[in-house]
């Protein structure tokens, strides 16, 4: 049987997205240096997922799942949607709160006075849920998290091994238990489409998708940012569902891009990955630096609130 691919958090039909006319993208580390590389040698990690038993048998069941439930459908979704074809354009039936529209402007959203959705149907919604519930636990930082934390709080029972395969293989486990934890808030938040609309592209790194945590059973304030080319990204705000049909459009200025990078280069661990001339200055000061925090979210009578703190932000 052929192996799946293990573009870890990266299926085909997304990584291409990156490459220029000569099929390479550019990577970037964090001292500024770069190089040209097809999409297919960046952005693998073997043997990620693989699962090894006492007898050091190999069993390779996430890697082939991750490949066939959650990588296929999706580059079935994004192959859909790349288009972004007969957008639905609604008036507002009115022009909304002055300062909630300033604010927006203020972080580089672009206003108009009509909303946009990208109709979807309900296949492509799952298979996006899942994928990006999917990019947050299988990263390697992740899941090297998650490995770190059972050598913790294993390690003192004198009944278990304590050996790195073990260790490694709860980890597997618990990845998987938190999937569908991941995949059940997001497919019940607010999945809009964030569009660069300026001449400006958004930027991958390594790090893979940004998730604000924590989770929860119930309605929470999180926010995950994941791109999928360099004029598209994904993000589940800290809102109830928006209702309505597809996926809501957001428009970023040139300002808005610049934010959105900030955040994905604060979580590059080695490097940043551009189609075009990759902004070096930008990239070498802000490579592996946490983003800035400005919202903050609580309930109030039972609804979510979400503030922008201005002096919590600062510019790139």
């Amino acid at each position: 049987m052929t192996e799946p691919k293990r573009h870890h958090w990266w299926p085909e039909v997304q990584s291409s997205q990156w490459a220029g006319v000569d099929g390479n993208l550019t990577a970037v580390r964090s001292d500024g240096s770069t190089f040209r590389a097809p999409p297919s040698k960046v952005g693998v990690e073997g043997e990620l997922y693989t699962r090894v038993d006492p007898t050091g048998t190999k069993d390779r069941d996430i890697e082939r799942w991750f490949s066939r439930e959650i990588e296929t459908p999706f580059s079935r979704a994004l192959t859909n949607i790349l288009p972004l074809p007969d957008i639905k354009r609604r008036a507002y039936p009115d022009r909304g709160d002055p300062a909630k529209r300033r604010e927006m402007q203020e972080l580089g959203f672009l206003i108009s006075d009509y909303e946009e959705r990208l109709p979807v149907d309900e296949t492509d919604r799952i298979a996006i849920a899942n994928y990006l519930a999917a990019a947050v636990v299988r990263s390697p930082a992740y899941l090297s998290k998650l490995t770190e934390w059972h050598k913790s709080n294993n390690s003192h029972l004198g009944a278990l091994p304590v050996d790195p395969d073990t260790h490694r293989a709860f980890a597997l486990e618990n990845m998987l238990f938190l999937y569908d934890v991941y995949r059940e808030a997001i497919a019940n938040g607010a999945i809009t489409l964030m569009v660069a609309d300026c001449d400006r592209e958004l930027l991958f790194s390594d790090g893979g998708v940004v998730a604000r945590e924590p989770w929860s059973k119930r309605p929470i304030p999180f926010e995950l940012y994941a791109p999928l080319t360099p004029k598209l990204a994904l993000n589940v705000i800290p809102f109830p569902p928006i209702r309505g049909d597809g996926l809501l459009i957001f428009r970023l200025n040139s300002q808005g891009v610049s934010r959105f990078n900030r955040i994905m280069v604060g979580i590059a661990r080695r490097f940043v990955f551009a189609r075009s001339t990759p902004p070096l200055t930008f990239i070498k000061k802000n490579f592996g630096i946490p983003a800035p925090a400005p919202f903050a979210s609580r309930w109030i009578d039972g609804k979510l609130e979400t503030k922008y703190d201005r002096s919590r932000d600062r510019p790139s």
